[in-house]
C-alpha cells in the first residue's frame, strides 16, 4: 500500500540534499500525533513492520543552492508505503492533526493532500526505478574495513572481489526477511534483480549523529533503473517496504519507470 502526499510548507521551502534525518524526524513526529503506540513500535522495534519513504520531489520550479533545492511554492510531493495500513493511516492522520506543528528545518507544514496509490498488478519483468536511493551495507567486510556501503555496480576500492554479487545477495536476504515479517512464513521461491549500470549513480548522506562524539554516520546510497523477477507476493513486499536497508529514513522506495 502506498500514499501520495502533497505537502505545502512555509515558502520558500528548502528540500535538503541531506534529507534522510529531517525527513525521518518529520514522519515519526506525524506518526506520534496520529498514533503514539504505532510510533513507539516503528521507532523502537527493529523487527516490527515499518514504512518506506521516497525523496521529496519539488512541485513547480526549484533552484539549486549549496544546501538543497529551493522550492519557491513551498509545495513538495512525498510517497510513503507500508504493508500495514495502520502505519499509513497514522501518518495521514498525524499530518492532518499536525498542520502548523510538524516541520522540516523549521519550515512548518501549512497543508496536506493525501491520495492512495494503486499497487501495480504486475511487477515482475517491468522496468523499475528508485524513488529514493537504495542503501545496502555489510557489517563485517574483509580486509579490515569496519562497515562498507555496497554498490550494485561495483566500486574501484571495494574490499569484495565481486561487490555486485554480494549486493544482490544482501538485497535478496533482506527482502526475504521482510516477507517473513509480513506473511509469517519464509519465502521459498526464486528472486532475481537486474540492475542497469548505465543509469546508476551514488550520493553520500548523513543519517544520524553520535551523541558522544558528535560525528555523523555517513551513508553512500545508489539510484538506478532495474528489473525484478519473481513471485508477485514477494515483489509487492519490495513495493510496500522498499529495497535494501534504512527504508524509513527515505531509502529504497521503488516505482515503475
Amino acid at each position: 500500500m502506498r500514499l501520495e502526499l502533497l505537502l505545502h510548507f512555509e515558502e520558500p521551502f528548502l528540500v535538503p540534499y541531506n534529507y534522510p534525518r529531517p525527513l525521518y524526524s518529520f514522519l515519526i513526529h506525524a506518526i506520534k500525533l496520529g498514533d503514539p503506540m504505532i510510533a513507539k513500535r516503528v521507532h523502537g522495534n527493529k523487527k516490527d513492520i515499518k514504512f518506506v519513504a521516497s525523496k521529496l520531489f519539488p512541485v513547480g520550479s526549484a533552484e539549486k543552492t549549496d544546501k538543497g533545492l529551493l522550492v519557491k511554492s513551498g509545495r513538495v510531493k512525498l510517497f510513503v508505503g507500508s504493508p500495514a495500513w495502520p502505519v499509513l493511516e497514522a501518518i495521514a492522520n498525524g499530518l492532518a492533526f499536525g498542520i502548523g506543528q510538524v516541520h522540516i528545518l523549521q519550515k512548518r507544514l501549512l497543508d496536506v493532500e493525501v491520495k492512495q496509490v494503486e499497487t501495480p498488478k504486475r511487477l515482475s519483468g517491468r522496468k523499475l526505478g528508485t524513488l529514493s536511493p537504495v542503501s545496502v551495507y555489510h557489517n563485517s567486510p574483509p580486509n579490515g574495513f569496519r562497515q562498507w556501503d555496497l554498490s550494485p555496480v561495483g566500486q574501484p576500492n571495494s574490499p569484495f572481489e565481486n561487490e555486485p554479487a554480494v549486493w544482490k545477495e544482501l538485497v535478496s536476504r533482506n527482502l526475504r526477511e521482510k516477507y517473513l515479517m509480513v506473511h509469517g512464513e519464509p519465502f521459498e521461491g526464486d528472486f532475481e534483480i537486474e540492475v542497469f549500470p548505465e543509469n546508476a549513480r551514488s550520493k553520500m548522506f548523513r543519517i544520524k549523529r553520535d551523541n558522544r562524539t558528535g560525528r555523523y554516520t555517513q551513508v553512500r546510497a545508489w539510484e538506478f533503473h532495474f528489473r525484478l523477477r519473481g513471485d508477485e507476493e514477494l515483489l509487492r513486499v519490495a513495493w510496500d517496504m522498499g529495497l535494501g536497508m534504512r527504508n524509513s529514513h527515505g531509502f529504497g522506495m521503488i516505482g515503475v519507470v
